[in-house]
């Protein structure tokens, strides 16, 4: 028998399978994935049926057993649930270590699926008023610019590493918990993504159009908030697991009732949330109204991607405010909104990485749910900020 892992540097988010060969056809195949992750280790398993050929093939083939069950070709790379997060601002390779067992032979190979593409350049990126990581295709190409929320420092650097594998260039832009930047997400100037916009469009080999912004949870407020606010400045915005309404300070020693976000100098209406019962004030329909994100100010077209299970906020239902809003002002041509019906915060992140567990940090979901909707958002994201797939 023989294992092949797939295309030779095939990026942690490709859905090429293993494909194991030489084994009597109608044999019970099991194959294990042993994996490596920033110094955390796992084993996904899955079992099948080797066709007539002799062959398994995970991209195509079924599992009935193991890890995951049914065709998934990441089912050995995500299907173990993590007890704890792991740090995905470190860009390590997935190692794998792959082992097939068929009645009694066994087979065995190694290999790595690399978060950052061969010819991607990372560059950190210190600049007055511009900030984070710059990840760079080797072909000339359209800017994003990538927000995260409530985690400091770049915004989803993970996501910005592939974007850059699949020809969009990324800049993962810090504005708060990092240095140079604010100390909290407390009296953030929306200007900080305009002035990421203008220093993006200068640089060599990315194009000189306005660029996209993607932003993450709390992130998708400032991301909308720009796009809306700033509309000559930014191209296509895409808000994930995010809010169509504006919401209060956060990070240690804030209260919810301080100003978040800032523009033109002076704060942007928000949530007077009260944090006993912080999901009350969405039934205050006149709160929701003066906190809404002018969403029909953006010229771009409009993503939104929600989980209808999250347990972090109610992504899906704060996500249908924008999406309402947008319909009401005569824009909701522009706005596609996807409310994955049972996943959870993490719902948006790249396929490929394993899921992080319940008991660890409470996002919600099933894990099939999950990976089903990871799948298809990361599918919408590349089209939504022009990456190739």
């Amino acid at each position: 028998m023989q294992l092949r892992p797939g295309r030779a540097g095939a990026l942690v988010d490709s859905p090429d399978g293993v494909l194991l060969t030489g084994a009597p056809p109608g044999a019970d195949v099991t194959i294990e994935a042993t994996l490596d992750l920033c110094g955390r280790s796992w084993s996904c398993t899955g079992t099948y049926v080797a066709d007539r050929d002799g062959e398994v093939d995970t991209a195509a083939d079924a599992s009935s057993g193991g890890t995951y069950s049914g065709t998934d070709p990441f089912g050995l790379f995500w299907s173990v649930t993590l007890d704890a997060p792991y740090d995905w601002s470190l860009l390590h390779p997935m190692r794998v270590v792959l082992r097939a067992t068929c009645e009694d032979a066994v087979v065995q190979t190694s290999y790595a699926r690399p978060v950052l593409g061969d010819g991607v350049g990372e560059h950190q990126v210190s600049e007055p008023g511009v900030v984070g990581r710059l990840f760079l295709p080797p072909r000339a190409s359209r800017g994003v610019i990538l927000l995260g929320g409530s985690v400091p420092g770049p915004g989803l650097p993970a996501t910005g590493a592939l974007l850059a594998g699949h020809g969009v260039a990324a800049l993962s832009l810090a504005y708060w918990g990092f240095p140079g930047t604010l100390d909290v997400l407390r009296d953030v100037d929306v200007e900080t993504v305009g002035r990421a916009a203008d220093w993006l469009r200068a640089q060599d080999g990315i194009d000189d159009v306005p660029p996209c912004v993607v932003g993450a949870s709390r992130g998708s407020e400032l991301a909308l908030l720009a796009a809306a606010l700033m509309p000559d400045k930014l191209g296509p915005v895409a808000s994930l697991v995010g809010s169509g309404v504006a919401w209060g300070a956060f990070g240690e020693g804030t209260d919810v009732l301080e100003t978040a976000w800032r523009y033109d100098g002076e704060p942007v209406a928000q949530m007077a949330e009260d944090e006993d019962d912080p999901g009350a004030c969405l039934d205050d329909a006149s709160m929701v109204a003066a906190a809404e994100i002018p969403l029909e100010r953006a010229t771009g077209p409009v993503l939104l991607l929600s989980a209808e299970d999250d347990a972090m906020w109610p992504s899906a239902r704060l996500s249908r405010i924008a999406e309402a809003r947008a319909e009401r002002e005569g824009a909701g041509d522009r706005v596609v909104h996807v409310a994955y019906p049972d996943a959870g915060h993490f719902c948006t992140t790249p396929p490929g990485f394993p899921i992080i567990s319940d008991q660890a940090l409470r996002n919600g979901g099933s894990r099939a749910g999950n990976q089903g909707a990871r799948l298809d958002a990361w599918r919408r994201l590349l089209d939504h900020v022009g990456g190739a797939r």
